[in-house]
């Protein structure tokens, strides 16, 4: 008798939800209900999985649900655990349900575990590029991480899931969760702004070419390093040297020709010369003195700001 895959009904067709019922459309799971408050993203994807049942309202869940993902933004998966748990046609005690948070733990699902629902958070460890189609999007999913929790038969469930989605699930403890997001938005979002200002100031260089051809090498090997060695970070630079006129350069002509990056390059600054303090690159002196340079600098450029508000 072939293996029977669950019922599988996701609340939410936004990018991340369509990409993980694309891929588990795929391996053989019925995708028996779609619920989205965007009607027309909800039917594209009922198309392309071949769901017959679409709503926008969540009564309208199929009841014959086993596996509900619920992958909504984070600040409405407690309001949607709460309604949820208030659908009588549910089969609560035969339901697992799991959110795609990264912020939040299962715990937020705690009004379907008093229900009888095994919950749990499978958050996965990758960015969806909107441009893609769906079909596209589900080759990001190939042997990425998820984070997860629940409690210990939940974790089973969910492993089983990545596992069937050709991942990898790591345990992050509930109250570590936050953490565990923060780290993402660093691996994701903070590393494209630190990209972005090298391809902007790159522009203003005029030079023939592209920032990717000029910079890429150095970032490649800066990667390289890393990986080689990860600990200590194989920082270089006039930070790490101690450099201060070097430092006190970058700063005034940052003032002048892009003073919208100097935040940046002045936090920067200080978190590279902890590292290096922290592991016997930089004297406690040295470190002292690019601290002092970066507060004042930090100080003069604010009270300029300051002065001319007040005009």
């Amino acid at each position: 008798m072939p293996h029977r895959f669950p019922n599988v009904s996701i609340i939410g067709a936004g990018i991340v939800g369509s990409t993980l019922a694309v891929a588990l459309f795929d391996k053989g799971y019925p995708i028996v209900s779609i619920i989205s408050r965007t009607g027309r993203a909800a039917l594209a994807l009922a198309k392309f999985v071949q769901c017959k049942k679409v709503s926008t309202q969540l009564e309208d869940l199929e009841p014959q649900t086993d596996l509900l993902l619920v992958t909504v933004p984070d600040d409405l998966v407690a309001e949607i655990g709460f309604r949820l748990a208030k659908i009588k046609q549910l089969r609560f005690k035969k339901l697992f349900v799991i959110h795609c948070s990264g912020v939040h733990s299962a715990d937020v699902l705690n009004p379907l575990r008093n229900k009888g629902a095994s919950v749990a958070a499978m958050h996965p460890v990758q960015t969806f590029p909107r441009s893609y189609r769906p079909e596209k999007l589900k080759q990001k999913l190939r042997g990425i991480y998820y984070g997860i929790d629940g409690k210990d038969e939940e974790i089973k469930k969910a492993e089983q899931l990545v596992k069937n989605l050709d991942g990898h699930a790591v345990i992050i403890q509930p109250e570590m969760k936050p953490l565990y997001h923060i780290a993402c938005v660093f691996a994701s979002n903070y590393m494209l702004i630190f990209l972005n200002t090298i391809s902007e100031l790159t522009k203003m260089l005029h030079v023939k070419a592209s920032w990717t051809e000029l910079f890429g090498p150095l970032m490649t090997t800066t990667m390289e390093n890393l990986v080689r060695q990860p600990s200590p970070p194989p920082l270089t630079g006039p930070i790490v040297r101690g450099d201060l006129l070097t430092v006190e350069l970058h700063l005034k002509t940052l003032s002048k020709h892009a003073p919208q990056y100097l935040p940046l390059y002045t936090v920067g600054g200080i978190e590279a010369a902890r590292i290096a303090k922290e592991h016997g690159k930089l004297s406690q002196q040295d470190f002292n003195n690019i601290i002092s340079l970066f507060k004042t600098f930090i100080k003069s450029t604010s009270t300029k700001h300051t002065s001319k508000v007040k005009r």
